[in-house]
């Protein structure tokens, strides 16, 4: 693997994404005795071939869903083959998806209309909602720039109805009840919201990097926060990638601890049966981590 980026787990086997693979983007070993077991979603532009994927999903059922951003499709992994639900043309390059129930998707909207869309396995929209929740840019930024700069990672629990966006460059956690249509909290941290100048309705970044994954479990949210500046990036001061520690709010927003590891991850899950972590590190040849989830205060 070139860059292990997301990590999922089921009763019995554990799935690592490459973000670039060079072959095949998916790796499945059983789980917990992590025996190789198959690699799928062969790179190319063939027939059931893959441009790339953002990110991987498991449905009630078990079935494995991802998300080709290139080709602009999600697609379920059946005993049968692929099915493919091709994206409506008026998103623009979904980066991320969770699955809201077992025929309909959350993408982030990137027109900067909306904050989300709901989107059914026909390809249609049937919901938008929200606003990128900025204080700052809205007058001075195009609509495109600014949905570029508030690029979240996501993740949806259907138990609970939460969604949760993790701004990758600032340090704002969104927090969405999507099946009451509403706002539950909106968690800024001290890196603050997205900085980015616009260059031609580009958003080009002059803050951090700051979130890369985030879980929404039965009882709290766990998002990855990396928090270095692109300024120290740039003069060559971050000898490694990843974040090093996880923040762990409530449902409702509120912070209740920070996990700090020994190691940068690059993606992570929660398996709450064993309350335990189990990360990524792609600045190593071992990459698979894990930890005991702390007693939380």
């Amino acid at each position: 693997m070139r860059y292990p980026f997301r990590i999922r787990i089921t009763d019995s086997s554990l799935y690592i994404m490459d973000l670039h693979g060079s072959e095949e983007y998916i790796h499945q070993f059983t789980y917990p005795g992590l025996k190789y077991v198959e690699s799928f979603g062969k790179k190319g532009d063939g027939p059931g071939e893959f441009l790339d994927i953002e990110n991987i999903r498991f449905d009630s059922q078990g079935q494995l869903w991802v998300l080709d951003a290139n080709q602009k499709k999600i697609i379920r992994k059946t005993s049968s083959g692929l099915r493919e639900t091709e994206l409506p043309e008026a998103l623009i390059r979904t980066l991320d998806f969770a699955l809201y129930n077992d025929s309909t998707f959350i993408v982030p909207d990137y027109t900067g209309k909306y904050r989300y869309s709901l989107v059914n396995s026909k390809g249609t929209i049937i919901k938008n909602s929200g606003q990128i929740p900025t204080t700052q840019h809205r007058s001075e930024a195009s609509n495109i720039a600014l949905a570029q700069a508030w690029r979240s990672f996501i993740d949806y629990n259907p138990q609970n109805n939460i969604l949760a966006m993790a701004t990758q460059l600032g340090e704002v956690l969104e927090i969405y009840d999507v099946k009451n249509d509403s706002i539950i909290h909106i968690a800024t941290g001290e890196s603050g919201e997205p900085l980015f100048r616009n260059n031609g309705g580009m958003a080009i970044p002059n803050g951090i990097m700051g979130y890369s994954d985030v879980y929404v479990g039965k009882k709290n949210i766990y998002v990855l926060f990396w928090g270095y500046s692109f300024k120290d990036m740039q003069q060559g001061l971050i000898k490694s990638e990843g974040g090093d520690n996880i923040q762990i709010f409530d449902l409702k927003g509120k912070p209740i601890q920070i996990i700090h590891l020994d190691h940068k991850i690059t993606g992570f899950c929660i398996n709450e049966k064993k309350q335990t972590v189990i990360g990524l590190d792609v600045n190593s040849n071992q990459p698979l981590l894990e930890y005991s989830l702390p007693k939380l205060i």
